[in-house]
């Protein structure tokens, strides 16, 4: 569980990174440009390392921010291949590797975790 939700975290992080380059913010059309866009992702990352702290020790906490950061993955997704389709944004190979990486491995991360949540 914890390599599973790893990697679907670096691969969340690494969108996020090109998501700065491509100024998401604009695409999006987000308020706040840089500051709101960053802002909001002290939240984030923080949930995230938490997260990996907690899905070591197999809490039921560890669990549920896993199944939320496995739901991240499937977003860029989303939000880039569905909703917001812009030609020239996250359509190079290394971007769609990442995007579809992170379907993968957020459905997987998802699965894994909803299976160790005891009822």
């Amino acid at each position: 569980m914890t390599l599973v939700y790893i990697i679907n975290a670096v691969l969340l992080l690494l969108h996020e990174i090109e998501s700065a380059y491509a100024k998401e913010w604009e695409i999006l059309k987000l308020p706040g440009r840089i500051t709101f866009f960053l802002l909001l992702h002290i939240p984030i990352i923080f949930v995230l390392f938490i997260g990996l702290l907690e899905v070591e020790k197999l809490t039921w906490w560890g669990a549920l921010i896993a199944i939320l950061a496995g739901i991240g993955g499937s977003v860029p997704f989303l939000v880039h291949k569905v909703i917001v389709r812009r030609e020239g944004y996250f359509d190079s190979t290394i971007s769609n590797s990442i995007i579809y990486l992170n379907l993968l491995t957020g459905l997987i991360t998802v699965i894994i975790a909803a299976g160790l949540i005891k009822c």
